[in-house]
């Protein structure tokens, strides 16, 4: 998101509505009153992408899209973590407010009925930037603590609940900071703030969802799920928590009610990958768990796909391995556990030949193992210092063959040259004479 935050108005701005006479409109309008660059879009599609590339400063969707629902295009936005703060105002002509309660989970977001006139715009739109701007300073401040979380968890914990107390709304700073304990792994903590939450707020839906995350991770499936479907009762139709409840379902081995989580989240998106690969992996939990021979699973479906793509590294069969090994990376909880099967990832592409792929995925395991899990560091140095060289070898050839193709003009100009300069000292031949020219006769 851009960085100029300060202003009345929002700077750069995309309009995201197939209604092309209003989207003309709502531009002339917003330059008129200060913002600097404002770009268009008319269906879903073309706004996602726009809104990936474009470091927009703020957002407005018409709920009713083409190609992409405004509803597939919100839960895509909000499922890309640097655009969490982004300020979205939504607009449609068709309220019924049962069907707009996700938009209350989500930190700078609004509702805008139409029609609308110009000045309920403006004042919404003014409103949700002097929002974005709290937000982003207040996720500064909670980083800010969150670096001494590894030293102090409960010290960092205490830091935050001031922190909320100062504010002018307690609840956003508490919600964000539970969210980034959670991330940090300090569970226990997660949970507490989390709990204070609630105890003013018990129908806050973002942290009734928070907090079946929370129980998801620390492997309490049965209440995770509780929780989850609660929060979906409240605000339906958010594609990240729905794809969730399918994940708690896959390490509860149900692979039915997975397939019936991921199905919904895919009515909403079709093109969801998360829903996608967990439809996938619930299609293989069924079909393990019916075999004739019959299967007892002990452990966390993500687990078993582990154990499976292990085998099929041995057997040499890669590129099945690197499936299911992809598959059970983003159903695995906790960075220590994700950090040793990117690891294993990383090592089916290495013995696959596939260098650059490896690469990446040991970097992926250094990250999230870092203090606990650093098997992937020296793949890391090792495989960077080769492709450096095989780059520098490749540059050089490149050099080479760029300077002897440079030698082999300037010898063929040379040449060329030097025939010009001989074809020009050559004697000079007199003209044939020839036959006399004959002269026309008067007619």
């Amino acid at each position: 998101m851009a960085k100029n935050l300060e202003s009345e108005l929002p700077q750069k701005i995309l309009i995201v509505d197939d209604d092309q006479l209003l989207n003309s409109q709502v531009v002339s309008l917003l330059l008129d009153n200060g913002a600097a660059n404002v770009d268009s879009a008319y269906d879903g599609e073309s706004g996602w992408e726009m809104c990936l590339g474009g470091d927009y400063d703020f957002l407005v969707i018409d709920w009713k899209l083409p190609l992409l629902s405004g509803l597939a295009l919100f839960n895509r936005i909000r499922g890309v973590e640097r655009l969490m703060g982004l300020p979205i105002l939504v607009v449609s002509g068709l309220i019924q407010r049962l069907d707009f309660r996700l938009l209350q989970e989500f930190p700078c977001t609004r509702l805008l009925e139409k029609p609308f006139n110009h000045a309920a715009f403006l004042r919404e739109t003014a409103a949700l930037r002097l929002e974005a701007v709290w937000y982003a300073k207040n996720t500064d401040k909670i980083d800010e603590i969150m670096d001494t979380v590894a030293a102090d968890p409960d010290h960092a914990s205490i830091e935050l609940r001031r922190l909320a107390a100062q504010s002018p709304n307690p609840q956003p700073v508490m919600l964000l900071a539970a969210r980034k304990m959670r991330e940090a792994e300090h569970l226990e903590q997660a949970i507490s703030l989390l709990k204070d939450v609630l105890e003013v707020d018990r129908g806050c839906v973002p942290a009734i969802s928070e907090l079946g995350r929370c129980l998801h991770l620390l492997g309490r499936y049965d209440e995770a799920l509780q929780f989850l479907r609660r929060a979906d009762a409240l605000a339906p139709a958010n594609v990240e928590r729905i794809s969730l409840m399918g994940e708690v379902e896959l390490n509860n081995t149900d692979p039915s009610g997975a397939t019936d989580r991921f199905n919904e989240a895919l009515k909403i998106d079709k093109e969801n990958r998360r829903a996608r690969q967990g439809l996938r992996v619930a299609g293989t939990l069924s079909e393990m768990m019916h075999r004739p021979a019959g299967m007892h699973i002990k452990d966390t479906f993500a687990s078993l796909m582990n154990t499976m793509a292990v085998n099929l590294a041995h057997s040499g069969e890669y590129s099945s391995a690197v499936v299911k090994y992809e598959e059970s990376f983003h159903f695995i909880a906790g960075k220590e556990a994700s950090s040793r099967v990117a690891f294993n990832v990383g090592l089916a592409y290495l013995r696959w030949g596939k260098t650059r792929e490896s690469y990446d995925w040991f970097v992926e395991s250094a990250k999230r193992g870092k203090g606990k899990f650093t098997k992937a560091e020296s793949y890391v140095e090792k495989l960077g210092n080769q492709m450096k060289a095989a780059a520098a070898a490749a540059e050089a050839a490149r050099v080479a063959a760029a300077a002897a193709a440079a030698e082999a003009r300037a010898a063929a100009a040379a040449a060329a040259e030097e025939a010009k300069k001989k074809a020009a000292e050559a004697p000079k031949k007199d003209p044939d004479p020839g036959a006399a020219p004959q002269h026309e006769k008067p007619k």
